[in-house]
């Protein structure tokens, strides 16, 4: 059954929101099980779940270890030094799940961006033999002075990708 939205949408839109779900996909399936689990749990920690069961868990502990709970026998009295020790050890335990989990969005990130810089610059070079094509046809019409300006002409000619990180470059303050 489709959505309502779906019959607005050309079916070549829909059909690169479906390239796109199955490139997420084949990549999620290329994952290899400790960055599944790293990711997992990197998941988990920004939770409010997570907050929630941290905040239940350091209350229960210093319940039980001030004797507020009678039946259970204190382990590890006031100022808590097993408890600063675990939550020590979480802390470098979660920094390290949540690094690990940014360079591997950073590593996809990387490659989304590679891919939109493609198709950036084929668009680009596309767009530059239709600006050179329509020219050609002004001119075999006698229409040139209507559509040729500077800019025109400047936007027939195409760039290389050299050319354009030397003129970025170029402007950077730190040159």
């Amino acid at each position: 059954m489709s959505e309502p939205w779906e019959e607005l949408l050309p079916s070549f839109i829909s059909e690169n929101i479906d390239a796109i779900i199955q490139a997420e996909q084949a990549a999620n399936r290329r994952r290899s099980r400790s960055e599944a689990i790293y990711e997992f749990v990197g998941s988990s920690i920004g939770t409010l779940k997570f907050v929630a069961s941290q905040l239940i868990g350091t209350v229960l502990w210093v319940v039980i270890n001030t004797g507020l709970m009678q039946p259970v026998r204190p382990f590890d009295p006031f100022p808590f030094p097993i408890l600063t020790q675990i939550v020590a050890v979480e802390a470098v335990l979660m920094t390290a799940f949540v690094l690990m989990k940014q360079n591997r969005m950073s590593k996809l990130a990387d490659r989304r961006a590679h891919l939109g810089l493609q198709i950036n610059l084929l668009t680009e070079r596309e767009t530059t033999k239709i600006i050179g094509m329509l020219l050609e046809i002004g001119k075999r019409f006698d229409i040139q002075h209507k559509v040729l300006d500077e800019e025109t002409s400047q936007l027939s000619r195409l760039l290389t990708i050299e050319t354009l990180i030397e003129a970025l470059h170029s402007k950077f303050p730190d040159r």
